[in-house]
């Protein structure tokens, strides 16, 4: 009993794996410069959102500052 329990074990782990690779195989990957331009876009978006984002949080601090004086 415990043979076959092994064996059965192996035996989905081999499919599991060949299932991973298959699917591996179906993905399209980027070329280097489109993958570039994408990465300087994110950059660009995250720089600009945290600017933004300590402008406002800055901006709040000041107003609850100025209500609670």
């Amino acid at each position: 009993m415990a043979k076959e329990n092994k064996a059965n074990a192996d035996k989905n782990r081999k499919s599991f794996f060949q299932g991973v690779k298959a699917e591996f195989n179906k993905i399209i990957w980027t070329d280097r410069n489109t993958l570039v331009k994408q990465t300087g876009v994110v950059v660009a978006v995250t720089v600009i959102l945290s600017v933004i984002i300590s402008i406002m949080d800055a901006g709040i601090l000041q107003a609850i500052n100025l209500i609670i004086k």
